[in-house]
């Protein structure tokens, strides 16, 4: 859209007017952009400056604090430091300075400059500094009293810095009481009045009050959605709620605005890999890696980084190297309990159950408001086969926390495991009503998981007797009877829960989970359906309907319901892959390259990818590709025999005759199967046309192994090489009565090329058994019309059960109605076109349609697109000059016929541009 004279021009006025490309004014721009706390634009305007006149002090005294600021510490270092020794006033400069000086855990400079400017240490600020300086190097209580001193003396801005460091400290010690006045106390609008609303979320976090947190996070976000710590915050909170795809969506909108930040990476890695896709998290936690070995040596000694890097570390299952870290962090930070819990969770990851139980207990003392220490604590004590501590401990953790759900569990199970089912029943009784129920129903499904069978059926039976209008109380007792082994009364629970509500997911995965374990497929698939009605795109469902599908032998079906997943959802990975697999055997080769290319991109390549996309390669006559990608996966596969031979095999297809000499050097190497070998070595001398060598391989193979149908199948391929066509033929015809594989029926025909009547008689009698065969169908049409029976082409379409959904053949029948009744032409070919609007032959036969139907100038629209996508199709020509002919546009029409004079023609398309040269 243009802009108008006028608008722009309003615009122009409405700006400050400064000279141009002056220091002064760049700096004046920055200023503007400071005061509406624009960092960024600041910063660039003022490095502008800096560039018409490096000595310019005011642009690098100003850039010095736009980056402390902007949390970008070394460089407000530098450019402070410039400013000091460029003759810029002390104060309050040394105090920025000082700021990122800390920042960066520089304590020596900090105190060398406090110890330079003795003339200040009755000043506020200074005592701010002073007390800072104590606090990093936990000397406390010397902090809290120069706190106090300096907030007494401090004006209104001043004050709230103080009071939020004081808060910090009062955190630091889990002084808990103390925080929250002097967070009260800050203002909102002030420097400190964000910093502060994070810190109070941080309180509610350690405090378990995690819609508290999450609130303050929400609002922050809603004033600027931009807000780094308020989404990473939020992303947080919503993973430990257990909100999985909600946290996602915040850490992505977080990296979205920071994609390098490792700290977002590594809660997105966290939740990549708590929905299932071990692979791409995996590959996120590595660049995390790469970004923290990269760090300065300095920046590594920081305790966030060195708690980040152990974090790392363990992630990784690398525990020696994590507690290396965190051995060096816990003697730069001492009071850091999430140090010591992931020292505890380190050796107790090791097996060093003694080690981490003293790590663990001194977690607990220095955060006992975490209930998850209490937790590690007993899986401590567990690991050590003290299940009296274990229990003690959650038992103060359950007084503590009694709300929290995982503690209300876990001290169950221990009550179970120490033989307390009775002080089990009164915990989980002792609310009375729906509660109570609830409990109890958690308390059977605690017994199933105990292996306590005669409880669990205990605890089902009282839940019936009490209630049995409850879903969940059938769904129980049909997962008791599951386990006790009685399919039958499991069943009939689960179809009582079902009585109660015909849609309860639960229920209706067990009966399907029932039918498949007795191989009932059908009713499997029932049960499903009724689940897809409700949620039409549950991903679960929706995968074992697939499984199903496969094993009903509906491969279509399977397809489909594949294609409805997530295409964004990693976690769906496997299952697409699947569907890639499924893509391949189907020849679906357009589709399987899109799938392809996009696992490409969402995952790390796999052997299963690399080898799919080889194939896809081979099917696309891509060789050089397909080659390119067996070497890979010859490295991959090197001590593996069964892959092996499956890359032989391809390289075979592939005609990589060196390649698989290779492949079949090593199979030899590893003693895989004499037979295996064997016919591959035959396949190798066929594709190298050695056909006595490959005979006598098949010969001495018999001769060992006996008759086999694959030495017979293979027998008749060199047979075909040779063009010793009956001789195949006789074999082939007993193994095609036998297998009636449709691999024996191609061969079969090949065989009989020279005989177009039993060719057709072959694909009669297959149709008739498989109907629904696409391939066949257009093999026997093809057949009849080069037989000259296009009459019997049209009818075999016609009556093929396919029609209605296939679109190539709704396109072939449409040209084989082109001349006797072009109406319903057009209707086969727009409802093609509608199926598969972008595909160019059938464009081609839909504007071909319309210009047959009298509506050329439709028609050449149509056509044209087609062109775009196929320029070198003679057909596509012949019919673009009809469509201008009808048009009367003669000149354009003969000059696209003089384009094909040379042009090698099929005799249709010669027949037809003789009929356009006469008009």
């Amino acid at each position: 859209m243009k802009l108008r004279l006028l608008a722009v021009m309003v615009a122009l006025m409405a700006q400050p007017v400064f000279a141009a490309d002056t220091a002064a004014a760049y700096y004046e721009k920055a200023r503007q952009y400071s005061q509406q706390q624009q960092w960024r634009e600041a910063e660039l305007e003022l490095r502008n400056s800096l560039q018409q006149n490096p000595a310019y002090l005011p642009a690098r005294l100003m850039l010095g604090q736009v980056l402390l600021k902007a949390g970008n510490w070394s460089s407000a270092e530098k450019e402070l430091q410039l400013a000091l020794d460029g003759g810029a006033a002390t104060e309050p400069l040394i105090y920025d300075l000082m700021r990122a000086l800390l920042a960066q855990q520089k304590s020596n400079d900090v105190a060398f400059l406090l110890d330079r400017y003795p003339q200040f240490k009755t000043q506020p600020a200074y005592q701010l500094m002073r007390a800072n300086l104590h606090k990093a190097q936990y000397q406390y209580e010397e902090a809290a009293a120069l706190y106090q001193q300096s907030l007494s003396q401090a004006d209104a801005a001043l004050a709230d810095e103080i009071r939020f460091q004081l808060a910090e400290l009062h955190l630091k010690q889990q002084q808990f009481s103390q925080i929250q006045p002097l967070l009260s106390a800050i203002r909102v609008d002030g420097a400190f009045g964000k910093k502060a609303q994070y810190l109070q979320a941080q309180l509610y976090l350690i405090q378990q009050q995690r819609d508290d947190a999450l609130k303050i996070y929400q609002q922050l976000l809603s004033r600027d959605d931009s807000d780094a710590i308020a989404l990473l915050g939020k992303a947080q909170v919503l993973q430990q709620q257990g909100k999985l795809a909600e946290a996602l969506n915040a850490i992505v909108s977080y990296r979205e605005k920071f994609p390098y930040n490792p700290y977002g990476q590594l809660i997105h890695a966290a939740l990549i890999g708590l929905q299932g896709d071990d692979k791409e998290q995996n590959r996120m936690l590595r660049q995390v890696q790469m970004q923290l070995n990269n760090l300065p040596e300095n920046a590594k000694e920081q305790e966030d980084v060195l708690l980040l890097a152990a974090t790392m570390d363990f992630s990784q299952e690398k525990f020696e190297q994590a507690i290396l870290k965190l051995r060096r962090a816990l003697k730069l930070y001492p009071a850091n309990y999430q140090v010591h819990q992931l020292l505890a969770q380190s050796y107790l990851q090791l097996g060093d159950a003694k080690t981490a139980g003293g790590f663990s207990r001194q977690a607990l003392e220095l955060n006992p408001a975490d209930f998850q220490l209490y937790l590690l604590g007993a899986a401590v004590a567990r690991a050590q086969r003290d299940p009296a501590t274990e229990l003690k401990l959650l038992q103060q953790a359950f007084s503590a926390f009694p709300q929290q759900p995982e503690i209300r569990k876990a001290y169950v199970q221990s009550l179970l495991s120490n033989n307390q089912s009775a002080e089990a029943r009164r915990l989980l009784t002792e609310q009375g009503g729906a509660s109570q129920q609830a409990d109890l129903i958690v308390l059977g499904y605690l017994q199933l998981e105990q292996g306590m069978l005669n409880e669990a059926r205990q605890t089902a039976a009282d839940l019936l007797k009490s209630d049995q209008s409850k879903v969940e109380i059938f769904q129980l007792a049909g997962d008791v009877a599951a386990k006790s082994a009685d399919p039958g009364l499991a069943r009939q629970f689960f179809q009582q829960a079902l009585t109660l509500d015909a849609n309860y997911k639960p229920s209706l995965l067990s009966l399907a989970s029932l039918a498949l374990q007795q191989q009932d497929w059908n009713s499997a698939m029932q049960a499903y359906r009724t689940l897809l009605q409700k949620d039409a795109a549950d991903p679960l469902v929706l995968q074992l309907m697939a499984d199903a599908s496969l094993r009903l032998g509906k491969a279509p079906d399977a397809i489909h319901y594949l294609q409805q997943l997530d295409q964004q959802d990693l976690k769906l990975v496997p299952a697409r892959m699947a569907l890639l697999e499924l893509y391949l055997q189907t020849n679906a080769l357009a589709e399987a390259k899109d799938l392809a290319a996009q696992l490409t991109e969402q995952t790390d390549i796999s052997t299963d990818l690399y080898f799919a996309k080889a194939r896809l390669a081979l099917q696309q006559q891509d060789l050089t590709e397909a080659k390119r990608l067996s070497e890979i996966l010859y490295g991959l596969w090197y001590d593996q025999a069964w892959r092996l031979r499956d890359l032989a095999d391809l390289q075979l297809r592939s005609q990589d005759n060196s390649g698989v000499a290779k492949t079949l050097t090593r199979l030899q190497a590893l003693d895989a199967d004499e037979a295996s070998i064997g016919l591959l070595q035959a396949r190798l001398a066929l594709l190298e046309q050695r056909f006595t060598d490959g005979m006598k391989l098949l010969q001495k193979l018999q001769s060992s192994l006996g008759q086999q149908p694959a030495f017979a199948e293979l027998k008749a391929h060199f047979h075909l090489a040779q063009g010793q066509d009956q001789a195949a033929a006789a074999l082939l015809a007993p193994l095609f009565k036998q297998s009636g594989d449709q691999r024996h029926l191609l061969l079969l025909l090949r065989a009989q090329r020279r005989d177009p009547t039993a060719i057709q008689q072959l694909l009669r009698d297959w149709l008739s058994q498989h109907p629904t065969d696409l391939s066949a169908t257009m093999l026997l049409a093809e057949q009849l019309e080069l037989a000259g029976l296009p009459e019997q082409a049209r009818t075999l379409y016609q009556q093929s059960p396919l029609l209605d959904t296939q679109a190539v053949l709704q396109n072939n029948l449409a040209v084989l109605l082109f001349d006797t009744d072009p109406q319903q032409a057009l209707k086969l070919a727009q409802k093609a076109h509608q199926a598969m609007p972008e595909q160019p032959d059938i464009l081609d036969t839909y504007g071909y349609a319309l210009v047959k139907a009298g509506q050329a100038e439709q028609g050449l629209g149509v056509l044209r697109d087609a062109e775009i996508r196929q320029p070198n199709s003679s057909l596509l020509q012949l019919h673009i000059a009809a469509a201008l002919q009808q048009l009367k546009r003669p000149e354009e029409a003969k000059a696209v016929l003089l384009q094909l004079k040379d042009r090698p023609l099929s005799a249709a398309e010669q027949k037809l541009l003789q009929q356009l040269q006469k008009n």
